[in-house]
């Protein structure tokens, strides 16, 4: 099953302009400007980097009420243990190497999300920024030396840059080599340690490694989208944990890869609450039934499941972007007496927009069969 709980605050933080807060900005921004390369018709004489903070706090405790009350398994690498993603939607990218590899580590200090955007002029200084983690005028400094936190100086300027935690369960990373620039990080160690108390939540860092950021290599610019844009791709955490039952599988009988069939929901609505947890019960019939001259029953009375490996996909019904991939644990459908059947908390969506379910059943022969039959639904508030 899939949890998704969206950014509390956000903001990128430049190396090249070290009092200026991006709070609001609709984007999150990593980019490095290497000496010696061009920007704006200039040739730039030092190098400079940018590093995002992004914070989940009331989203993470939400999560850990959760955890505590059974309604999802604690965090972390153990069978029956939940993981979690960090995920970043792109929005642009420029001059990006074709291989390379993004970080992120657990916020030591706290930070003020301030309500600057990049192309404020006179720029906003009255929140988090390279040198300061609330604003220019109280002049908090980011502590780079306080333990047992780290704080890597920039290429150019020693000061700032935010502060966060190393050391074995403290990193996440993910790589990149002739892919989309979209994040999907596993960030469960962290995660863990927030929910259990073993360290103070105040987000997630997420930059280049100090290697990269110092060197001389020309790594370009990667563009996300923001908890600040019009869209649906703001920052969020996915959960993703196995709540699979094959229990049914010997009792229902399985349809067969040589005939053709259609599944269907037994109990789709037009639209659903966003506080509402649903279990759809998914049908599956023969699309041309054999002619008998002596039923009297309904085909759909039939009692067929599909496979034990299917799957199930959402996706937003407008840009077509996917919101819960197949996962062959956490999307795994379910059979019982009755059939086949998942179940969706709708908490996970946005609401006043349309969704669609896509099924995907792998059969033992090897054939692979995508459901996308027009299953329809609304979240509402």
């Amino acid at each position: 099953m899939y949890q998704l709980y969206f950014v509390d605050k956000d903001t990128t933080i430049y190396e090249r302009f070290p009092n200026r807060n991006t709070g609001i900005d609709a984007v999150l921004e990593l980019t490095k400007i290497a000496s010696g390369s061009k920007l704006n018709g200039e040739i730039q004489a030092n190098t400079y980097n940018s590093r995002i903070l992004i914070d989940f706090s009331s989203q993470i405790s939400t999560l850990a009420t959760a955890i505590a009350n059974g309604t999802i398994p604690p965090i972390g690498k153990a069978a029956g243990s939940a993981s979690v993603y960090l995920n970043l939607h792109a929005v642009d990218s420029t001059d990006l190497p074709l291989s390379y590899t993004l970080k992120a580590f657990p916020v030591s200090q706290s930070w003020v999300n301030g309500n600057g955007n990049y192309s404020d002029f006179p720029e906003i200084r009255n929140g988090a920024s390279w040198y300061y983690r609330d604003d220019y005028d109280l002049a908090t400094a980011w502590n780079t030396g306080s333990a047992p936190s780290a704080g890597e100086p920039g290429a150019t300027i020693s000061q700032g840059g935010g502060t966060w935690i190393t050391g074995s369960g403290y990193e996440a990373s993910q790589s990149f080599s002739f892919q989309s620039p979209d994040v999907r990080m596993d960030v469960t160690d962290i995660v863990n340690k927030w929910t259990t108390n073993v360290i103070p939540n105040y987000g997630f860092i997420v930059k280049r490694s100090y290697t990269d950021e110092t060197s001389g290599d020309i790594l370009g610019s990667l563009k996300f989208f923001s908890r600040e844009t019009n869209t649906i791709f703001v920052p969020r955490l996915e959960v993703a944990w196995n709540d699979t039952n094959l229990s049914g599988t010997g009792s229902v009988t399985e349809i067969s890869v040589n005939e053709t069939y259609v599944p269907y929901f037994k109990n789709l609505r037009d639209s659903y609450r966003d506080a509402d947890v649903t279990l759809f019960r998914v049908g599956v019939r023969p699309e041309y039934p054999t002619a008998s001259y002596i039923s009297t029953n309904s085909h759909y009375l039939n009692n067929f499941r599909l496979p034990a490996t299917s799957y199930y996909s959402i996706k937003d019904s407008v840009t077509d972007e996917t919101i819960i991939p197949f996962d062959t644990t956490a999307t795994q459908i379910s059979c019982d007496t009755n059939g086949n059947y998942f179940k969706i908390a709708f908490s996970t969506f946005m609401p006043e927009r349309f969704y669609k379910i896509v099924l995907k059943a792998e059969h033992s022969t090897g054939d692979t069969q995508i459901h996308d039959n027009g299953y329809y639904f609304k979240v509402v508030r």
